[in-house]
Formats: structure tokens, C-alpha cells, sequence
């Protein structure tokens, strides 16, 4: 017959396999503490957790850390599937008391789902892909296959590689050598879009939000290891995207631009582009799909007010994907609450469009032309590319994370309550 502490220890270890499921496929560091909360309550174990970077540890309160388990985890992927199938058993445990084999059959069950299919993931990279560079004023309909194609292909190079390799910043790299090898390729043929533009387009796809954003939202709420890890997770992915772009334009003798016009992209071109973008990223993600509509609608909304933002309150970048991130975040946090889906996730694929990735990227290639041609013009792009990169990323990541953090305060009054 199991003795008492036995009984502890299965099901601190239910507990601990939940909370690593979670937050290895993208669940916010907030959502996944409370869902550890949850099923302590369900299970009758009272228990805490302590998520890090590498590891995870879930404890009992009551015996001051002795009763302990800690497994080693990697945050980096996003599988919304996984997240909204367990979610569920873990509201269920909030309402009533459950057997940790229940459980344990649904942690089973979450974790044999599968990512999006390779067909899926591919298609939605070229039309993602396509649909941010009409978003940033591109008009060639030819320039517009080639960002696709290679969007497409750099996508279906990810899928490839991840089948051989555990090295998760390899396919970037390859996919971002081919989104800058497409970026030459249109220079070389004359098209009239710059070289430097579609090459960019395809590297969108490959932007790290929800590491960005969960890592802001971290931030907000003080734990800061956890934070710094993620954000410099992102900024590591980011780095490698931008030499993969200038690697491949530099094999056709291009460049990314240091400088380019603004768009000027009609209201309802710039609006229906970004919901095509919107409803790509989800699958990305790995999103049920009959919640497609979420950010699709949300997405379309929030950048119609940037849109309205800059073009006639005359508002800078920076506070206009502020007040549209706020809109989407005071919208999606209860959705996400409500549906048991990583809100990260979901948020990022709602305003997409509005990630400074050209500025980013720009920027990085500016810091590396100084190191050889060292002038004030090409200081002074850098320093206004950073900053408005900077500032941007920051405005996007309150706006988001200000609803969550409100929703984050009204459920640990009622855990103390």
C-alpha cells in the first residue's frame, strides 16, 4: 500500500510534468504558476513552482523546500495545441477534485499532439510572408512571388533540419540565407523593389515574438533571470537572422538598406494584409484552428488604429503600436485566459505586422558597416534604426502585457483570498 509520501511525490510529479509541458509549448510564466495552482488545489497537493530557463522546479510550500522536483526544460518552441488540450483538465481541477491518473491521461494526450503539418507551416510562411511586404508598401507582384517562394522555402528548410538536427538556430540560419539569396537575386534581375526590402520580408517570419514578448511580461512582473534568458534567447535569434540576410544579399553584391522612404500603403490594403498575416502566424504556432478568428479580427483591428495612429493623429511608431497593442491585449487577455492558450502567442500572431523587424535588421547591418567604413551618416542610421527598434519593441510589449499583468493581479487577490 503507497505510503503518504509517496503519495506526495506522484503527485508533485503530475505537477511538475504539467508545469513543464506548459512552459516548454509557450504557455506565460504567470499562466503557467497559476496553472500549477490549479491542479494543487484539484489534486490536494499543495505545491509552487519555480520556472527557469533550463529548469523547473515544483515544491510543497509546506515543508519548506525538502519535498522538491526539479526537471530540465527548454522554453523555446510554441504549441498551442498542447497547451489549450491540458489547460483543460487543469480548470477542471479549479472546480472540483481530480485523480492523478485523470491527469496524467491528459498529459499524455497533450503531449502526443503535433505541431502544424509541414504542408501548413510552409504554405503559411510564403503567404505570411507575402502579406507583411504588401503591408510595407511592396507593389511588384513579381516581387511578391519571389518573397513568397522563398519565405515558402526557407520554411520548408526549417521542417527538413529539424529532422536531423536538435540545434535550433541552423534552420534559422539556413532560412534567413535564403531569404537574403532571394533579396539578390532581385537585384540582379532589376526588379525595382530594393534587393534589401525583399529580403527582409521572408526574415519576418522567423522573428522570435513570443520569446520577446513572454520575456517583457516576465520582466514586468520582477523575474528578472527568467526574463534576461528569454530576451537574450530572442536577441541571439535575431543576431543570426540578420547575418544569414547579409550573407546571402552579399552573394549577389547587395545590402541592406540603411535607410528607405516610409510605405504608404492604402487603409484597407494595409488592414486586409495584415489580417492575411494575422491568420498565418497561428499556424506557426500550432493554434487550434477553431481559433482561427481571434487574432485575425483583433489583428485587423489593432492595425487599423495604427494606421488611423500615424497617418492622422501624426503619432510616432513607437506610440502607435502602443495604443493598437493595448487594444489587442485588453481584447486577447481574456480570450486566452478564457480558452487556455498561450496569450503570448496569440498576441504576437495579432500584431505581427507592426514588429520593427526592418528596423532591426537595418540596424544590424549598420553596426557591422561601421566596423569597416566607419562614417556619421551610416553612425547616425544606426542610432535612429536602434532606437526606434528599441522603442517600438518596448511600446508593443506594455501594450500587450499591461492587460495581462491587470488580469495576473485580480487572480493572485482571489489565490490569497
Amino acid at each position: 500500500m503507497p505510503s503518504e509520501s509517496d503519495d506526495r511525490a506522484g503527485a508533485l510529479g503530475t505537477i511538475l510534468r504539467a508545469a513543464v509541458l506548459l512552459h516548454e509549448s509557450g504557455q506565460s510564466t504567470a499562466m503557467t504558476v497559476t496553472a500549477v495552482r490549479r491542479l494543487s488545489h484539484g489534486l490536494g497537493q499543495p505545491a509552487e513552482v519555480t520556472p527557469g530557463w533550463s529548469t523547473l522546479t515544483v515544491y510543497d510550500p509546506r515543508a519548506g523546500g525538502a519535498d522538491a522536483l526539479t526537471a530540465q526544460t527548454r522554453p523555446i518552441a510554441v504549441n498551442m495545441r498542447r497547451v489549450a488540450a491540458l489547460m483543460r483538465t487543469v480548470d477542471d481541477a479549479a472546480r472540483r477534485p481530480v485523480d492523478r491518473h485523470e491527469v496524467e491521461r491528459a498529459l499524455e494526450e497533450a503531449a502526443r499532439l503535433k505541431p502544424s503539418s509541414t504542408a501548413a507551416f510552409v504554405v503559411a510562411c510564403g503567404v505570411g510572408a507575402a502579406a507583411l511586404s504588401v503591408v510595407f508598401g511592396v507593389t511588384d507582384i513579381r516581387a511578391i512571388a519571389l518573397i513568397a517562394g522563398a519565405a515558402a522555402l526557407g520554411g520548408l528548410l526549417r521542417r527538413l533540419l529539424a529532422t536531423v538536427t536538435s540545434d535550433v538556430l541552423l534552420p534559422i540560419f539556413g532560412a534567413a540565407l535564403i531569404a537574403g539569396a532571394a533579396g539578390a537575386l532581385a537585384g540582379a534581375v532589376g526588379m525595382q523593389v530594393p534587393g534589401g526590402l525583399v529580403a527582409l520580408c521572408p526574415a519576418m517570419v522567423l522573428v522570435p515574438g513570443p520569446q520577446i514578448l513572454i520575456g517583457a511580461m516576465d520582466l514586468l512582473a520582477v523575474r528578472i533571470p527568467l526574463a534576461l534568458a528569454r530576451l537574450g534567447y530572442a536577441l541571439l535569434v535575431l543576431a543570426v537572422i540578420a547575418v544569414g540576410l547579409m550573407v546571402g544579399l552579399r552573394m549577389g553584391g547587395q545590402a541592406l538598406p540603411l535607410t528607405s522612404p516610409p510605405a504608404e500603403v492604402p487603409f484597407v490594403v494595409d488592414v486586409l494584409a495584415a489580417g492575411v498575416a494575422a491568420a498565418c502566424y497561428p499556424v506557426f504556432f500550432s493554434m487550434p484552428y477553431r481559433l482561427l478568428g481571434w487574432p485575425v479580427v483583433i489583428g485587423m483591428a489593432a492595425h487599423a488604429l495604427h494606421w488611423l495612429a500615424t497617418a492622422y493623429w501624426h503619432a510616432s511608431l513607437p506610440v502607435a503600436a502602443l495604443l493598437a497593442c493595448l487594444l489587442a491585449g485588453a481584447v486577447l487577455t481574456p480570450v486566452a485566459y478564457l480558452k487556455g492558450i498561450p496569450f503570448a502567442a496569440v498576441g504576437f500572431a495579432a500584431v505581427v505586422a507592426m514588429v520593427p523587424g526592418m528596423y532591426v535588421f537595418r540596424a544590424v547591418a549598420g553596426a557591422a558597416e561601421l566596423a569597416t567604413h566607419a562614417t556619421d551618416p551610416v553612425l547616425l542610421a544606426v542610432v535612429s534604426d536602434g532606437i526606434t527598434a528599441t522603442l517600438t519593441v518596448a511600446g508593443m510589449a506594455v501594450g500587450l502585457a499591461v492587460p495581462s499583468r491587470v488580469r495576473d493581479w485580480v487572480l493572485d487577490r482571489r489565490h490569497r483570498a
